[in-house]
């Protein structure tokens, strides 16, 4: 394969950093779509001693390392932690896994790293073992406590797209917003961009329900489409409408590692009991192979007052919502095939630019912008 001369300098200084015994443990090569990261990552990957091991946040953006022929790439969370489950009790708890595959590897390399925490940072740190993180500085700025690795200077930064990456309608897409301009309405190969004036109430409808995720800037637009969504589908809880039912789709909101429960992760719901108050759920993994999980969360968080609950009403419970919709924050770290971006990147000023870069490159096949 013939490479650029930014591309040559970068695998020639993370080769450089492979063969120093005393390399720093973290290598940072940074760049925007279509710079041609996860090309790079396989190809130094071949000539590393040693097994090499690729990871990413979420099941989603592992299934896309997979996809692009990184055999084996899971999410960080499956590859270092394991369940500890009390036989007294059958509680299950995930620990620290020292039996890991990371503790044999020559290699990790972590892509979609955005959303990883100090915490988890300082767990995949620990077996010592030298990592290669993929990032892309165009993305919105991680939320306060996570980035970990983004949140630092690059060793490397790619800023040019390369050939093969510019016939990807998405790639030219997020071109076009990283120089600052503006998506002009159209088609641009399979993805488009529309004006939710302009398009009849049975095409927005085929859009949403076909879209394997819907993104959105704020809390109260998220709140509006989770609950029309879930009424086109025919979801309603029984104790109160705006309670979960079976089928539903939820996302994590909070960390709670002892469970392996992620901010971020996407779930469904395979059985539900309504309690007063608060609803006791089985949920399964929607980026994960793993058995479900039993959660009790309380009803606020489906009803949109959350934010009016004490800290201290909150212990012994866990975060979740509705994940029909989601906002482009909480989607860092992830990608789907199909996805139907309502743009409010006008409501975050500064970061407008990074907001809809973000949300454009979330998708893998096609994006339907509504303007």
């Amino acid at each position: 394969m013939t490479w650029s001369p930014q591309q040559d300098r970068a695998i020639s200084d993370v080769r450089a950093w492979l063969a120093d015994p005393n390399g720093k443990q973290v290598f940072r090569m940074f760049g925007y779509a279509g710079t041609g990261k996860t090309t790079l990552a396989k190809e130094l990957a071949q000539s590393v001693a040693g097994h090499v091991i690729f990871a990413a946040f979420t099941g989603k953006a592992a299934l896309q390392l997979r996809r692009k022929g990184c055999e084996g790439a899971s999410t960080i969370h499956s590859l270092i932690y394991k369940p500890d489950v009390n036989d007294r009790t059958g509680h299950v708890e995930f620990k620290l896994s020292k039996e890991s595959s990371l503790s044999d590897a020559g290699l990790l390399i972590v892509d979609e790293v955005s959303m990883v925490d100090d915490e988890l940072a300082r767990d995949l740190l620990s077996f010592k073992k030298r990592v290669l993180v993929l990032g892309d500085p165009g993305q919105l700025p991680p939320v306060k406590g996570e980035g970990f690795f983004i949140n630092a200077a690059p060793d490397v930064m790619l800023t040019e797209v390369h050939r093969q990456a510019l016939d990807n309608p998405i790639v030219r897409m997020s071109m076009i917003v990283r120089e600052g301009n503006r998506l002009q309405r159209g088609d641009y190969g399979d993805s488009r961009v529309i004006s939710r004036d302009d398009v009849t109430q049975d095409r927005m409808r085929e859009l949403v329900l076909g879209a394997d995720q819907l993104l959105c800037g704020l809390n109260r637009t998220r709140t509006t489409f989770n609950r029309r969504v879930r009424a086109l589908k025919g979801l309603s809880g029984e104790a109160q409408p705006f309670h979960p039912a079976p089928g539903d789709r939820l996302i994590c909101l909070r960390n709670n590692k002892d469970l392996h429960l992620f901010n971020g992760g996407l779930w469904s719901i395979d059985r539900i009991e309504d309690k007063m108050g608060r609803v006791d759920m089985e949920v399964q993994s929607l980026d994960e192979d793993r058995a479900p999980v039993s959660v009790k969360v309380l009803e606020e968080f489906f009803n949109g007052t959350e934010g009016s609950l004490d800290w201290r009403e909150r212990r012994g419970f866990q975060d979740f919502t509705f994940g029909w919709a989601i906002t482009c924050h909480k989607s860092q770290g992830s990608e789907w095939d199909d996805v139907v971006v309502f743009d409010e990147s006008g409501a975050f000023r500064e970061a407008r630019t990074n907001w809809i870069y973000t949300a454009i490159t979330r998708a893998a096949r096609s994006v339907t912008v509504v303007q």
